[in-house]
């Protein structure tokens, strides 16, 4: 599976690589039709019951601005439907967020990204800000754009758009129109939601979600986290606001029985000399994620109960993690999967393709064994595939004996990218039990949709379903693919591939409900 030749001599590698940046072009289209049948190649499988819904940016220039990274693009939402019958429903529509219309309205780019995309006329707009600001010794407030591009899944009759540092929509399932902003009965005590969410199926009769959202002061050595349950009734089974000291960041968190786990990062520095600059205009937000050796790397084990206390255990060297892949927890014994960016790792957008410099500082998966009781903790790299948005059952997260992770992976010797690879990795056999299908184009987020549904948290195996990918191939620029493989069969490949005769921007992240809309 490694080091393919390419025509001309030139690696398999090297050359989607240099053309990946096509992924981004243009502006994705709005649609919302029965996918012909001609354009469902192979076996669709007759079990596979649900709705895929994916997020990501929908256009990489907006009103001439090119945008400085594609997390400052504006959402759009895409959903395949699958009814059962053997056709495909698919859709896709932006996320209508207040930012949006206005700019819309106005034809001319207004709100600064939190990745540096600003406008010349927004810049003298905080200019004059920040010398308000001098004058009389308040901090200057920026209105920064809620792109809602994160992340998209389904609770309680809508689906739930989030983008980290705002509040998050909800869309019509049926159409993926906008409701409105989502504030979950007004429970939202940040005014933001995260953009990861987890399910908690430990009471087989009460699901519940469980959201977090963080807020860092710029003056306190603190970050405020709220983390918040719901029933499935959408009420709110339990909330905390916690003040977490020397917290700088959170994007993730993994759910057990006992705990929520955390991992509080050396990568992001917000003290208040950090916070000044970015005020200033010297820095950017993005310019902020960087390795600084006076931070912790550290998890942080949060009780859920009320008796509980805050357990913090360093980790054995420092890195940055977005996701969380299995966990589990067997008395005081835990055990976490996680992709790690260490070293040079910085949020730079990479040939115009990835977030960020994957190819100077690949994600590794790693196993980290933990023992509440006694305070140890290794940590061993369970694969050797550069990867990110490691994903798993959704149903069985925190449960012990759930072992499968699911990567979006290059598996080229010595690269970083591109992503090409679905890699399954067993928690328990790391890359002894290792399985990759490599496909011809660039992949997404490998999302797990498991064969009986909602059950699927306590009946069949773990992977008894499938896994689907959006697909891309540089090469044929006007087409995006969505492929299904066999979750207990990688290596074969995908089982169907349902084809778009047009493209559909790079996605982030996405979900799988076996509710049909």
């Amino acid at each position: 599976m490694r080091n393919l030749i390419f025509k001309r001599g030139i690696s398999i590698g090297d050359h989607y690589l240099k053309s990946a940046y096509k992924g981004w072009e243009g502006i994705a289209p709005e649609r919302n039709f029965q996918v012909p049948i001609k354009n469902i190649i192979g076996e669709l499988p007759k079990e596979l019951k649900g709705t895929f819904i994916r997020n990501g940016p929908g256009l990489i220039q907006k009103y001439e601005l090119e945008l400085a990274h594609p997390i400052d693009g504006d959402g759009i939402v895409c959903a395949l439907t699958f009814p059962g019958d053997g056709t495909v429903g698919f859709k896709s529509r932006f996320v209508e967020t207040d930012e949006r219309l206005h700019e819309e309205t106005a034809k001319k780019y207004i709100y600064r990204g939190q990745m540096g995309t600003i406008s010349d006329e927004q810049k003298i707009e905080d200019s004059k800000r920040i010398k308000e600001s001098l004058v009389t010794g308040k901090v200057p407030k920026f209105h920064f754009r809620n792109p809602s591009n994160t992340n998209v899944w389904h609770w309680n009759g809508r689906f739930i758009s989030a983008y980290e540092t705002s509040i998050p929509y909800a869309l019509d399932p049926h159409d993926l129109a906008t409701i409105g902003k989502e504030n979950f009965g007004n429970t939202l005590q940040l005014k933001r939601l995260g953009a990861h969410f987890r399910i908690d199926t430990f009471d087989k009769n009460n699901h519940r979600l469980v959201t977090g959202a963080f807020r860092r002061s710029p003056v306190k050595s603190f970050g405020k986290l709220e983390i918040n349950e719901y029933n499935d009734d959408g009420s709110l089974h339990t909330g905390k606001l916690l003040e977490i000291e020397g917290l700088s960041y959170f994007h993730d968190l993994a759910l057990l029985e006992d705990y929520y786990v955390i991992h509080n990062s050396p990568y992001v520095d917000q003290s208040f000399k950090e916070i000044i600059k970015l005020l200033s205009g010297e820095f950017k937000p993005s310019d902020m994620m960087k390795y600084c050796n006076k931070l912790p790397s550290e998890f942080i084990f949060l009780p859920r109960g009320k008796n509980g206390r805050e357990i913090r255990m360093k980790t054995p060297f420092p890195f940055h993690s977005y996701h969380f892949g299995t966990c589990s927890q067997d008395k005081e014994h835990v055990i976490l999967t996680t992709t790690c960016l260490a070293g040079p790792f910085d949020m730079s957008w990479e040939h115009r393709y990835w977030l960020s410099n994957m190819c100077r500082a690949p994600g590794k998966l790693y196993r980290f064994d933990i023992n509440l009781g006694t305070g140890s903790i290794v940590g061993e790299e369970l694969d050797p595939a550069s990867n990110e948005f490691p994903t798993s059952h959704q149903y069985r997260h925190g449960h012990a004996g759930t072992r499968y992770n699911y990567l979006m992976g290059c598996d080229l010797e010595g690269r970083g990218l591109p992503f090409m690879d679905v890699v399954k990795v067993d928690a328990e056999k790391g890359s002894g039990g290792r399985k990759v299908w490599r496909a011809d184009g660039l992949i997404g987020e490998v999302v797990f949709a498991p064969r009986a549904g909602y059950k699927s948290c306590s009946e069949l195996d773990e992977d008894d379903g499938w896994l689907i990918t959006q697909f891309y191939n540089p090469d044929v620029p006007d087409e995006t693919q969505f492929l299904i493989l066999s979750a207990q069969d990688v290596e074969a490949g995908p089982v169907c591939r349902i084809k778009l005769d047009f493209k559909m921007h790079y996605p982030f992240h996405g979900t799988f409900t076996p509710s049909v809309f």
